[in-house]
C-alpha cells in the first residue's frame, strides 16, 4: 500500500507542479518525459509485486494510465519521440532472448518446439479467422461487405492470432529468474514463431490485398526482400556476435555502456539495411552464448540494464495502447479472445501429450502465449494503411484484443511457471558451465 500511495503521490505532486503541462520541446522536454515515466514505472511496478502481479503488469498500466488515451499526461507526439528508444530497449531484450537460448536444451526440445509451434501456427490461425468467417455477419463492419472481404479479413485476424509478445515472455523468465523444461520449450517456440510470423505477414498481407482487389497489383519485388530480410538479418546477428565475443574477450571495462552500444547498432543496422533488428538482436546473442565462453558476462551486463529497460519498454507499450476502444468493439474483440485462448490451449495441449512431454508443458505451456504487442501493433498499421475503407474499423478491433491479452498474458504466464515449480530456480551445473 505504502508504494501505491507514493505512486500517486508522485504522479499528483509532479502534475500539480505544472513540471508535465509546458515542458517545452526538445532534448529537455524528452528528458523530463522519460525520467518521469522510468520512475514512475519504477514504483507501479514495486506495487504491483506487492500484490504478487509480474513487475511488467505495473509498468503497462501506468503507461496506459499517464498515456495519452486516459489522463494525456504523455502525449501522442512525446510517444512518438520514444520510439527510437523504444526499439534499442526491444533490441536489449531480444540479445537478452538469444542469450537465453543453450544448444543442449534446444536439442532436447526441438521435437516439440517444431511441432508445437507448426500446431500453434496452422490451428490458431484456421480457428480464429474461421470465428471471424462465420460470425461475419453480427460484425458491424463486415456486415455487407462481399465475400471476398469477409475472406482477407478472416485471414488478416487469422494471422493476428498467431502473432504473439516475445518481449514478453523473457521479461517474464527474467524477473521470476525462471529454468526448467516448460521455460525452455516456451522460449523456444516464441523465437521460432517470431520468424514464422516475419514470414506470414511477408506474404499474407499481399495476398489479403489481392483477394479485396483482384485487378490491383502487389510488388513481389518487396515481398521477397521481406523475406529475404529474414536470412540476412540473422547472419548479420552472428556477425555481430562474433563482434561482441571479440570485446567481451579482451576488455574488461565498459560492457554495460558496450551493450547498449551493441542494441543501438542493431536498431541502426534494421533501419539502414531494411533488417529485422529484433532477429539481429536475438542472433548475436545466441552466438555469444553458445559459441563463446563469455556468455555470462553477455548476461550480467544485459541485467544490470534490465530494470530501466523493461520499465520504459512496457510503459511506452502501454502509452501506445488506446483502451477507450473497447467501448466501442469489446463483443467482437472478446469473441475473438476466446477463441484464440481454445486455439492456444489446444495446439499446445494435444501435441505436447502426443510426444510424451512433461506434465509442465501439456498443462501450462500454453499461457506463455497469451500475450501480444509489438508485431501485432505493426500488423493493425499496415492493416490501417492497405485498406483505407474498413481498415481502421479492423485495427481497432485488433488493438482491443491486443489491450486485453497483453494484460492477463504476463500474471497468466508467471501462474504457469510457479505451477511448474520453475520461478526462482538456480542454474543448472550444466548451463553454469555453459555461462563462464
Amino acid at each position: 500500500m505504502a508504494r501505491v500511495l507514493t505512486l500517486i503521490a508522485f504522479i499528483a505532486v509532479t502534475h500539480a507542479l505544472g513540471l508535465l503541462r509546458n515542458p517545452g520541446t526538445g532534448v529537455g522536454s524528452a528528458t523530463l518525459f522519460l525520467g518521469f515515466l522510468l520512475l514512475a514505472s519504477y514504483l507501479a511496478g514495486r506495487a504491483a509485486k506487492v500484490i504478487s502481479l509480474p513487475q511488467i503488469t505495473g509498468y503497462l498500466i501506468i503507461g496506459i494510465l499517464v498515456g495519452p488515451h486516459v489522463s494525456g499526461i504523455l502525449s501522442t507526439e512525446m510517444v512518438e519521440e520514444f520510439r527510437f528508444v523504444n526499439g534499442v530497449a526491444l533490441a536489449l531484450i531480444a540479445l537478452s532472448a538469444g542469450g537465453e537460448l543453450h544448444i543442449d536444451s534446444l536439442r532436447e526440445r526441438m521435437r516439440s518446439i517444431v511441432v508445437i509451434t507448426a500446431s500453434q501456427v496452422l490451428f490458431m490461425f484456421a480457428l480464429v479467422g474461421l470465428v471471424v468467417f462465420l460470425a461475419r455477419g453480427s460484425i458491424p463492419f463486415l456486415a455487407g461487405e462481399p465475400l471476398r472481404v469477409a475472406i482477407a479479413i478472416s485471414l488478416i485476424f487469422g494471422l493476428v492470432a498467431v502473432a504473439k509478445s516475445p518481449a514478453t515472455t523473457i521479461a517474464v523468465i527474467t524477473e521470476e529468474k525462471a529454468r526448467g523444461v516448460l521455460t525452455d520449450t516456451v522460449l523456444g517456440i516464441t523465437v521460432l514463431k517470431d520468424v514464422v510470423i516475419l514470414i506470414l505477414i511477408a506474404l499474407l498481407i499481399p495476398i489479403a490485398t489481392l483477394i479485396v482487389d483482384p485487378a490491383g497489383e502487389i510488388s513481389l519485388q518487396d515481398v521477397w526482400v521481406t523475406v529475404l530480410a529474414i536470412p540476412g538479418s540473422l547472419a548479420m546477428g552472428l556477425f555481430i556476435g562474433w563482434l561482441v565475443t571479440i570485446y567481451l574477450g579482451r576488455i574488461k571495462a565498459y560492457r554495460i555502456l558496450f551493450v547498449l552500444g551493441v542494441a543501438f547498432l542493431a536498431v541502426y543496422l534494421g533501419e539502414k539495411l531494411h533488417l529485422e533488428y529484433i532477429l539481429i538482436a536475438m542472433a548475436a546473442g545466441f552466438y555469444v552464448q553458445n559459441f563463446s565462453r563469455h556468455g555470462r558476462r553477455l548476461i550480467r551486463a544485459l541485467e544490470a540494464n534490465s530494470l530501466p529497460v523493461y520499465a520504459l519498454f512496457f510503459a511506452v507499450a502501454g502509452a501506445d495502447l488506446d483502451i477507450r476502444v473497447l467501448r466501442e468493439v469489446w463483443v467482437v474483440a472478446s469473441a475473438i479472445i476466446v477463441a484464440r485462448l481454445v486455439a492456444a490451449w489446444a495446439s499446445t495441449h494435444f501435441p505436447a501429450k502426443l510426444l510424451g512431454d512433461p506434465q509442465a508443458v501439456t498443462r501450462y505451456a500454453w499461457l506463455g502465449f497469451v500475450a501480444q504487442a509489438g508485431v501485432t501493433l505493426g500488423i493493425a498499421n499496415r492493416v490501417r494503411e492497405n485498406f483505407p475503407t474498413w481498415g481502421g474499423q479492423v485495427a481497432t478491433v485488433i488493438i482491443a484484443t491486443i489491450a486485453i491479452n497483453q494484460i492477463l498474458g504476463p500474471p497468466a504466464f508467471r501462474w504457469a511457471l510457479i505451477r511448474a515449480r520453475e520461478n526462482n530456480m538456480q542454474p543448472s551445473p550444466r548451463r553454469l558451465r555453459a555461462l563462464k
